[in-house]
C-alpha cells in the first residue's frame, strides 16, 4: 500500500473510533428510554468513569440526560473528532512544535486554578471551549506520533 493511502486509511480508522467513543458518551442522551441504553449505561458509566471523574454538576445536559464525561472532557473528545475529521482532507504531513503543546495545556491550567480558587466560579462553557481547545491539539501531536510509527516507521530519532 503506497503510504499515503496507509495514511488515509489509519485517519479513517482513527476517525471511526472518535466517532465510536463520542457516541458512546452521549449514548444515552441521544436514544433516551430505549432498552439498549438502560441495558449498557452501567458499563459505559463505568468505562468512562476510567477517564473522566463525571461530577454531575460539571456535566452537560442533553435530552434530559446527563453526557457520561464531564464538560472539559467532552470539550477534549469532540475537538479531537472534528480534527481528525478534518485530517481526512487536510494536513497531509504533520510538522510539529512542542510548544503548541504547551500554549493548548495553558488556558486547561489557568481555569482549574481559578475555579479551584474561587477567582471566579466554575463554567462548564469554559470548560468545555479549553478542552476543545486542548483536544484539537493534542490530537494532531497523538496523529503524527501514530504515523511516524506506523507509517513511515520511525521510532526514533
Amino acid at each position: 500500500m503506497v503510504p499515503e493511502n496507509k495514511r488515509n486509511f489509519l485517519r479513517l480508522g482513527i476517525f471511526f473510533l472518535l466517532t465510536v467513543w463520542c457516541f458512546g458518551f452521549s449514548f444515552e442522551s441521544l436514544f433516551p428510554g430505549s432498552s439498549l441504553a438502560a441495558v449498557s449505561y452501567p458499563i459505559l458509566k463505568h468505562a468512562y468513569g476510567e477517564v473522566c471523574h463525571q461530577i454531575p454538576a460539571k456535566t452537560f445536559l442533553i435530552g434530559g440526560k446527563k453526557l457520561l464525561v464531564c464538560a472539559r472532557c467532552t470539550g477534549i473528545y469532540l475537538g479531537a473528532l472534528t480534527i481528525s475529521l478534518l485530517s481526512l482532507f487536510f494536513f497531509k504531513k504533520l510538522k510539529l512544535e512542542v510548544k503548541l503543546l504547551y500554549v493548548s495545556i495553558t488556558p486547561i491550567l489557568i481555569d482549574v486554578i481559578f475555579s479551584s480558587f474561587n477567582i471566579y466560579k466554575y463554567s462548564k462553557i469554559i470548560a468545555f471551549g479549553t478542552g476543545l481547545f486542548f483536544g484539537s491539539i493534542v490530537f494532531v501531536y497523538i496523529l503524527a506520533t501514530i504515523e511516524n510509527i506506523f507509517i513511515e516507521k520511525k521510532f526514533s530519532e
